[in-house]
């Protein structure tokens, strides 16, 4: 594998809300990129420097100042891939504050295009209350249904090589635009997200669910598998590269916080 790079947005939060992604990532060995925007509240930035990560200031160009963060990310992230005169041959946008690394991310095959993650088959679009109100809320009801049976995909972790990772943040904001508002609205960009995927808008992304590199937590029933050496196993019994959404697991979060904390 070449050049990589991770992409994340740590807006409003201390070094503790991100130690665990930082210390993992270290102790995984990482070499390549790191990437995180910051806001003017974001606190022990410095720390976060320790852990060789590159902080850019969260700047709302004209025109994003009602878009919640969740959204703006793409933004932040396409506008620096478009000014940096880097080559990478692999990019994760990630989510930061629910992440943790057992592998370094792309020492797992990663295929070429855009490789995108999916959460557990018990949930789908239309029937996750919040996946089904950011769809209909900010692009429609007929955009609901016309994917409503298919499986939910996080738009936290999201892996490309760099043309891919291009097309797809250009399509993501171009979607994004006007910004829906409302109660229970700052995730809606994984409505657009699924959609994007769901309807043949993208070029043929790859979809790894539970059994591969990513292990999406939030719908899963009960606690993750641990095996001897404290290691999460993902569905097909192999150690996952990445867990996210690990907060949602009681004993699994305070499994990690000692660890990492």
């Amino acid at each position: 594998m070449g050049r990589t790079l991770i992409l994340g947005l740590a807006a409003g939060y201390h070094y503790g809300d991100v130690r665990p992604f930082l210390v993992s990532l270290d102790r995984a060995a990482y070499a390549g990129d790191l990437v995180l925007f910051v806001s003017e509240t974001t606190r022990g930035t410095e720390r976060m420097r320790a852990h060789g990560a590159r902080l850019l200031p969260m700047v709302r160009r004209p025109g994003l100042e009602a878009v919640p963060c969740n959204a703006l990310r793409y933004f932040l992230y396409l506008d620096f891939l478009k000014s940096e005169a880097a080559d990478w041959d692999r990019i994760l946008i990630s989510d930061v504050r629910d992440v943790v690394f057992q592998r370094d991310p792309f020492a797992f095959p990663w295929p070429d295009g855009l490789c995108c993650t999916l959460e557990d088959p018990s949930a789908t679009v239309g029937s996750c209350p919040f996946n089904s109100r950011w769809v209909r809320a900010h692009l429609g009801e007929d955009a609901l249904q016309a994917i409503a049976d298919r499986p939910v995909s996080c738009s936290g972790t999201t892996v490309g090589d760099q043309a891919s990772m291009l097309a797809y943040l250009e399509a993501m904001t171009g979607r994004l635009l006007p910004p829906s508002a409302g109660e229970c609205m700052a995730g809606y960009d994984q409505g657009v997200h699924n959609h994007l995927i769901h309807t043949g808008a993208l070029d043929g992304p790859t979809l790894f669910d539970n059994a591969g590199p990513i292990l999406t937590l939030a719908q899963t029933r009960g606690e993750p598998t641990v095996n001897g050496r404290g290691e999460v196993l993902n569905r097909a019994g192999r150690t996952a590269h990445l867990l996210h959404q690990y907060d949602r697991k009681p004993l699994l979060f305070k499994m990690i916080r000692e660890r990492f904390a």
